[in-house]
């Protein structure tokens, strides 16, 4: 099963001590994102993957949750401590 947080839970966290991987495309990202957060765009899921630094958890989102969800899947095969954003961007953005 996939660890799961709420958009609304994900934005209180301290960002500062966790890795952040938006899975969003590269346009989408330049247009709003967290501060140091990791763009693996969808179309580039399977080349990124090894490019997010171990030692932090790690956050997932992607614009709706759908694809964020199969990367905390490979991420957890990979032992990694990671946590699917619910909702993703689209959920998120309604905190600001």
């Amino acid at each position: 099963m996939v660890k799961e947080i709420s958009a609304q839970d994900f934005i209180k966290l301290d960002k500062t001590k966790i890795t952040i991987v938006d899975m969003r495309e590269e346009t989408e990202y330049s247009d709003s994102h967290f501060e140091g957060s990791v763009n693996i765009p969808v179309s580039k899921f399977w080349a990124g993957i090894d490019s997010i630094p171990k030692g932090k958890a790690v956050y997932v989102f992607c614009n709706s949750g759908y694809f964020s969800e199969e990367m905390v899947i490979l991420l957890e095969e990979r032992g990694y401590d990671a946590t699917n954003v619910l909702g993703g961007w689209q959920k998120i953005k309604s905190y600001f």
